[in-house]
């Protein structure tokens, strides 16, 4: 029985196995956010910022982030340069319950996510492998070739050590707090009390690792998550609610700053 799953960023619904690609030059930082479904991001141009649960890399190599399900992660890219990546999607059922060896080989993942740095060589045959994957139909060849592309990403993630700058637990713990609770009042002197930190450090930290003000992280949140209602039917109002906002009009606002167009101009444009 094959899983729908809804790809948040993408707009929309797909089976068990993706591939997307993505270039440009807009700048844009996902939320902290977790799914479903194992993505391998292969990571071909561009300054881009991973953030994990324990650690964050930035750079302009060309790299391969892995993120296993429910593993919280973050990536930001500069608008000025050149970005452009292949993401490949699959879901657990679609491995798993044909691999008995899945669990084991599923370890490249890593425990809070990974980040393996490619040399162009390595980039070159990964790239194709994705390809492949994506040109493939017959689901048992597509399993297989996961499987080998795994395969040849543990063998470059083995000879690599993690230079990446450690993440201080109260920023994740932050916003993995936003995430769930993005639609109540959150003030930064509270939620530094509750993660054990002073105002001044927790949005001192927040800038340096999530690149933004925590108030600007939030209200993004907010929008990103009432154009996901907004695009289900729900009226602007409705949505306004349920994000958090005070009014619509404070919705449209938001709204206007992060997209530079109204939440109707968007969604005309998007047809």
């Amino acid at each position: 029985m094959p899983t729908n799953l809804d790809n948040m960023y993408y707009r929309r619904n797909w089976h068990n196995c993706s591939v997307d690609y993505y270039e440009g030059y807009k700048s844009t930082m996902t939320d902290f956010h977790m799914h479903d479904y194992y993505e391998i991001s292969l990571i071909l141009s561009g300054k881009v910022k991973v953030l994990l649960p324990d650690h964050v890399r930035e750079g302009t190599e060309p790299r391969i982030v892995l993120a296993s399900p429910k593993t919280p992660h973050l990536m930001s890219r500069h608008p000025d340069i050149f970005y452009s990546r292949l993401n490949l999607l699959f879901s657990d059922e679609f491995i798993a319950d044909y691999i008995p060896e899945w669990k084991q080989l599923s370890t490249v993942f890593g425990k809070a996510g990974r980040v393996v740095t490619l040399s162009p060589e390595q980039t070159a045959l990964c790239k194709s492998r994705i390809l492949e994957i994506q040109a493939e139909k017959d689901p048992f060849r597509q399993r297989l070739m996961i499987l080998c592309l795994l395969s040849l990403i543990a063998e470059i993630a083995g000879t690599e050590e993690n230079d990446g700058t450690e993440i201080p637990r109260f920023v994740s713990d932050a916003l993995t707090y936003i995430s769930t609770n993005y639609a109540k009042k959150i003030l930064a002197s509270e939620l530094a009390w509750s993660l054990g930190v002073g105002r001044t450090t927790l949005m001192t930290a927040f800038k340096k690792y999530i690149g933004c003000t925590l108030n600007d992280y939030v209200i993004r949140f907010r929008v990103k998550s009432a154009l996901r209602l907004l695009r289900e039917g729900k009226t602007e109002q409705e949505a306004a609610e349920v994000c958090g906002f005070s009014d619509t009009c404070s919705l449209i606002r938001s709204f206007k700053r992060c997209y530079g167009k109204t939440p109707r101009q968007y969604l005309l444009a998007e047809k």
